[in-house]
């Protein structure tokens, strides 16, 4: 990839102005802007600028009129000059053609102005510095409101005079960059906004720019709103809305009316007026000295309330409070009328967030920081410049429990960015892993500030295994595979990702013994982007930044863990050597025997994956790396207990190393329960916050966690096992407690280490560390279920000193332990510790629920989803555990509880659905009723169908219940209709379209409706039987119409991934009504079925045979037709989402290159068609033939009836054809058109 992506135009931005009229009921903005550009070519005649969707009504050049040239590209794909020479769907070519400009790395430019004739490039004067013009500003000097002439960034410097460049233009009804947000029943107040995603082509959606990353300047914005609601209601243009508001029902509340329109802005408010001709309106001028890009600006307009987060900050004294307080920046967060409480419970951390990251880095890079919440806004906004427009759906009340971290984590990133992603820009898109990563890792470093060490580690170890997961055939994070225009959804992989390899970057650089890390590193370069010296940062002088600061060599971590992708498989074995003292080790990397080269089939990425396929055919197949290197910390926790740490140094594919011994002291006894229960009793007491006399700590190891339940009633009572005497006697033969391989967290890679299974018993407890006790959960998790492995994980659970994701953890891995082997020992283990914390005594109907503890609450929602997961030996799920599932949902109580129960209720409800088994497709299903003469049929229903019926009545009680008091967001009807889908899509009921349609109506929430759509859309049938076509076509009409644009991108997504479920899966297709039900026939499989079955199951687990599945059920659908073109010729659909519906036909439809011609015929020539050969033919007209003169009239004359030639009777009447024949050539008029497909064009 080129060191740079953009396009150069000849010349440079140096200041721009913009001046917006907003009519807020009307959605229209007139508005203007002026353009100081720096030339850096004499020759220009022609300045590009990037525009679409909006209409130019002027250009001046240094203030003389100039002429333009202007072609919307994406305009030109709805105009029917350009659709009727493209009818179907199968010329999605001509599209991509038109819209290619559009979906390449950088834009070349819309908008072109002609220098006028006369005009001329001049000379700049060589004694007025830059600066003089506004360019070359340091961020830091501008701040301060006077040039530093010592600090100019030389760059850009001009050798030219500047040229002001002024373009009137505007924008009625857009469609991307600014969402206006209409009053409605769900909608109370109007508001306007811009919209940052996707990347490169949002703001030159509603003004006319460079946009993009890399060309920076300063703006002013100078912006016209009405005062107040009222004035903006009681405009003309408010006279539009059709929402069913009458002028009584928007006059009834005084108190709206008299609401101010505030604007929230990027910049500093310096002058706000009213205006001089309309009193109604104020005008409000913002101020950003800073160079910016325009992909970094935007604003928004409505009735916002404002709140000081800064203002509700705690007293605190912390060490550097005075420099804290010497460098506070102000937070703020706008919102609605009447979300000013929610506002205050998510954003309440920010403006802590704020003092941390200008405490541990640098100032922060803007005057201000603002959150801005709106409606109908997609969840993935890019921040501005000292601003952030979030969606409202990221607001959660105070009694809400489940959101806190994953918001939480949002916003901090949010605010990172500013400093990673707004000051700071990647070079490139290939640079782009670096500013995500940088802005992810100091977030990270705030949340384990905020949250605490356990919290950061647990979710980084988790996240490091995901990575394992997904990493498989994927390019590396320096070489993306980008669809553009860049969407914010496409790059999650990189966002997960990166901050991990920050984090063990940061390991290595902290292991040299030189450095302190990227704590060093990364101010560095906040420092630089302050000075002015750095703009955009690329991987290789983030590279060489580190190796300077850090004195370390990083090439081969880059390659491996940048350019590279996959990751290590250790195999690791060990054996003490008592002659020598010595602890052999072989350490093997086993990743090209054990990985795969293909990654693994997601419905969420099929058609990304089929779009490769089809365009690369079999070329996705990736090398595996066969060694990766670097530093591993070994810990070996020897029999004294003290743990040693040896770094050794990984350099092939295996290395043998050998580790000295150092213990000679006794080893620490194992067996706690020869102490008589003493440390239960410490372990309960503590738990119970009793406090202990040094005297009963005697024979008590309090660094062993684990040992609650030790006595002799509940080993009887919890069914609990001990190690045996000759297990005992090995553990204490044995030379060391237990091994860590990369104990430091240093490498992202699977490990398996071949020490035994209580070595990992000691490991989870006695050491401190979360991550090591994971490990030893996924252990067992993986192991052969035995009793004593239940036993351990039980006592992990009912263990209130473990972390509460422990806890957790173990008690999904009891689940495993279920077995008919082991007499389903797991499940009775989960089923007591439920009854013993939630449930009354000696009872399993739970008590009434209290989440004021958050690591229980955690808890009591992992229990039941671990139950549901419990399985026989054919696949179904205990008569006992079900009922309990219901139980807990039918006696569920809140009424004396602090904190809403929505997120738990359908997490019951998921529970609910994964303990109804799915019908097998091996065994029939036998539905026996008997009919006697004296009675009705007898219906014998399976227990399995009883318990689906009381479970789909219970879930529907509730989704009632939460339309009459809604919960957060309608969430628990939300968690219903994902049930039903996915019970839907196992056969196990059958959803109708008019099931799911009420619950995707305007209205409701979006996530509701986004829900419903899914379930909607995994109907098959919904593709196949002509009676759902016409909800198929609701679906595309609500995807091309509907107002939210965050529904409308959801949607389309949906349709990908719909037909990704249907290829990947053979289950929920029902058997015809004529097959025999219920018959005692026997049916076997002969050895064709058998082949035929297994070859459709390999169909379905490649991407192409599912490639092919798609194009056979959905290719020929002509209302999936038919709607996917009517997106693609629609005005009313953004850039990005005709470009998924173009990845949507490329896999679905084979492309017929043809095209409609419509010529006008004169009446007294023909058209011929010429092949000129190589695919060229030539058209030309010709004088068409003069008709023959009528016949003469001859007199008739009787003669003997013979029989016609044509062998029809007399009397019959003539054919059309023969009638045709007959006519004269005069009467028949030629056509003024013709139509001529032309082929291979």
């Amino acid at each position: 990839m080129p060191e740079a992506t953009k396009i150069e135009r000849g010349f440079h931005i140096a200041h721009q102005k913009v001046q917006l009229d907003v009519d807020l009921a009307g959605c229209v903005i007139t508005g203007s802007t002026e353009i100081t550009i720096l030339p850096s070519d004499q020759a220009i005649r022609d300045i590009r600028l990037d525009l679409r969707q909006a209409k130019v009504t002027g250009a001046f050049v240094n203030g003389k009129s100039a002429l333009w040239d202007y072609e919307d590209f994406w305009l030109a794909t709805s105009s029917s000059r350009f659709t009727e020479h493209a009818h179907t769907v199968h010329q999605y070519d001509a599209f991509s053609e038109k819209l290619a400009p559009l979906t390449s790395e950088s834009l070349g430019g819309e908008l072109v102005i002609h220098l006028p004739r006369t005009f001329r490039i001049q000379p700049q004067d060589s004694f007025v510095p830059s600066a003089h013009y506004g360019i070359g500003i340091s961020p830091a000097a501008s701040r301060l409101g006077s040039p530093d002439v010592m600090s100019l960034r030389n760059d850009i410097d001009s050798p030219y005079m500047p040229i002001t460049v002024r373009i009137n233009f505007r924008l009625e009804n857009p469609v991307m960059g600014v969402n206006f947000v209409k009053r409605g029943i769900q909608h109370p107040y109007e508001h306007v906004y811009t919209s940052s995603n996707p990347f490169g082509i949002s703001t030159s959606s509603w003004l006319p720019c460079v946009d993009g990353l890399w060309e920076r300047c300063s703006w002013q914005f100078v912006i016209t709103v009405p005062k107040t609601i009222g004035d903006v209601r009681s405009l003309p243009s408010s006279t539009i809305y059709s929402n069913g508001y009458g002028r009584a029902d928007q006059e009834r509340d005084d108190e709206d009316f008299e609401r101010e329109i505030a604007v929230v802005c990027i910049g500093d408010v310096t002058q706000e007026a009213t205006h001089p001709s309309d009193h109604s309106k104020k005008t409000i001028v913002f101020d950003l000295p800073s160079p910016v890009s325009a992909q970094h600006v935007g604003f928004s307009i409505g009735p916002f309330i404002r709140t000081n987060l800064s203002a509700l900050k705690e007293s605190e004294h912390e060490e550097n409070h005075h420099a804290a307080s010497s460098s506070t920046v102000d937070v703020f967060a706008y919102a609605l009328p009447g979300k000013q409480e929610d506002v205050v419970n998510t954003c309440m951390f920010m403006s802590k967030a704020m003092e941390y990251f200008v405490r541990e880095y640098t100032s922060y890079p803007f005057g201000s920081f603002s959150l801005c919440f709106v409606e109908n806004a997609l969840d993935n906004m890019e921040s501005l410049a000292g601003l952030s427009i979030l969606s409202e759906r990221h607001l959660f009340p105070v009694d809400v429990i489940d959101p806190l971290f994953a918001i939480t984590k949002y916003l901090t990133i949010q605010l990172a960015a500013q400093w990673s992603g707004v000051s700071i820009v990647p070079k490139n898109w290939a640079n782009l892993w670096v500013t995500i990563g940088i802005s992810r890792y100091i977030s990270f470093m705030f949340l384990r500030k905020l949250m605490g060490n356990n919290e950061y580690r647990f979710r980084l170890r988790k996240d490091a295994e995901k990575i394992c997961e997904l990493d498989i055939g994927r390019p590396p994070i320096g070489h993306p595979d980008l669809d553009y225009p860049l969407d914010r959804a496409t790059l999650e992989f990189t966002e997960l990702k990166a901050p991990v390899v920050l984090h063990i970057l940061d390991r290595r650089l902290t292991k040299s013994g030189v450095s302190f890390g990227l704590t060093r590193v990364i101010p560095k370069l906040f420092r630089q982007a302050m000075m002015g010296e750095l703009t955009s940062l690329s991987t290789s002088h983030f590279q060489r930044l580190c190796e300077k600061v850090s004195h370390v060599k990083v090439d081969s971590f880059f390659q491996e863990w940048v350019y590279g992708s996959g990751y290590p498989i250790f195999r690791i074995t060990q054996r003490f050597n008592k002659k020598k003292m010595f602890i052999e080790m072989g350490i093997r990397q086993v990743q090209n025997v054990e990985m795969s080269e293909t990654p693994s089939l997601n419905e969420k990425d099929f058609i990304k994956d089929a779009k490769r396929y089809v365009e690369y055919g079999n070329d996705l197949r990736s090398s595996i790396r066969p060694a990766f290197t670097g530093p591993m910390t070994i810990r070996i926790h020897e029999a004294d207990g003290t743990p040693y740490e040896h770094i050794v140094h990984i350099k092939d594919s295996f290395a043998k190393i050998d580790i000295q011994y150092n213990t000679k002291y006794k080893r620490l006894k194992r067996n706690l329960r020869q102490k008589g229960g003493a440390a239960s009793a410490a372990a309960v007491a503590s738990t119970a916050g009793e406090h202990l006399d040094e005297g009963d700590l005697d024979d008590v190891l309090l660094h062993s966690l684990g040992d609650v339940l030790a006595t002799d009633d509940d080993m009887s009572e919890w069914r609990l096992t001990d190690w045996t005497a000759d297990q005992e006697d090995q553990m204490t033969n044995e030379a060391f407690e237990w091994i860590r391989v990369d104990s430091d967290f240093e490498w992202i890679c699977v490990v398996y280490i071949n020490q035994p299974d209580y070595m990992y018993a000691s490991q989870l407890q006695q050491d401190r560390d979360v991550v090591a006790q994971y490990e030893c959960i996924r252990y067992f998790a993986d192991a052969k279920p035995t009793l004593i492995y239940s036993t351990i994980l039980v006592r992990t659970l009912m263990d209130r000193r473990y972390y509460y994701g422990i806890r957790v953890e173990a008690a999904l891995a009891l689940a495993r332990y279920a077995t008919e082997e082991l007499d389903y020992i797991g499940r009775y283990h989960l089923l007591k510790a439920f009854q013993t914390i939630f449930c009354f005594p000696d009872s399993l109907i739970p008590q009434a629920n209290d989440f004021s503890d958050f690591g229980t609450y955690a808890l009591q929602r992992a229990i039941p989803s671990a139950l549901a997961t419990v399985k026989d030996d054919h696949g179904r799920t205990s008569i006992q555990v079900k009922e309990f599932l219901l139980d807990l949902l039918r006696y569920n109580e809140n009424s004396n509880n602090l904190y809403s129960d929505c997120f738990y209720v359908g997490c019951i409800m998921r529970a609910i659905c994964d303990a109804i088994s799915e019908p097998s497709s091996s065994e029939p299903e036998y539905n026996f009723e008997f009919s006697f003469d004296f009675g009705g049929p007898v219906s014998n229903k399976s227990p399995e169908k009883k318990f689906v019926e009381k479970a789909i009545a219970e879930i529907d009680r509730c989704v009632n219940m939460d339309g009459w008091m809604p919960s957060y967001q309608n969430v628990i009807s939300t968690f219903a209709i994902q049930v039903k889908e996915r019970l839907a899509e196992t056969g196990t009921i059958e959803l109708l379209p008019t099931d799911m349609i009420p619950f995707t109506e305007p209205g409701r929430f979006e996530r509701l409706r986004v829900a419903a759509f899914s379930a909607l859309l995994s109907i098959t049938d919904l593709y196949r039987k002509p009676e759902h076509r016409g909800a198929l076509r609701y679906v595309f009409a609500t995807a091309q119409r509907d107002e939210s644009a965050f529904v409308r991108y959801e949607l389309l997504k949906l349709i990908g991934e719909s037909m990704g479920k249907i290829s990947m899966r053979k289950s929920g297709v029902k058997a015809d009504d004529n097959q025999a039900q219920g018959s005692f026939m026997i049916v076997e499989e002969t050895g064709g079925e058998v082949a035929a079955s297994r070859q459709e199951e390999f169909r379905r687990s490649n991407i192409a045979g599912c490639v092919e599945i798609v194009q056979e059920q959905f290719s020929e659908n002509e209302t999936l037709k038919r709607g996917l073109w009517s997106i693609l010729t629609s005005s009313s659909a953004s850039v990005l989402e005709k470009r998924m519906v173009l990845d949507i036909c490329l896999v679905l439809y084979d492309l017929r290159p043809t095209k409609i011609v419509i010529l006008k015929i004169p009446d007294r020539k023909h058209v011929v068609a010429k092949n000129l050969g190589h695919g060229r033919i030539k058209l030309y007209r010709v004088e068409k033939p003069k008709p023959p003169p009528p016949p003469e009239p001859v007199l008739a004359v009787a003669a003997p009836e013979v029989m016609p030639t044509n062998g029809r009777a007399e009397g019959v009447p003539e054919s059309e054809a023969e009638i045709k024949e007959k006519t004269p050539a005069a009467v028949t008029k030629p056509p003024s058109k013709i139509k001529i497909k032309l082929k291979g064009v």
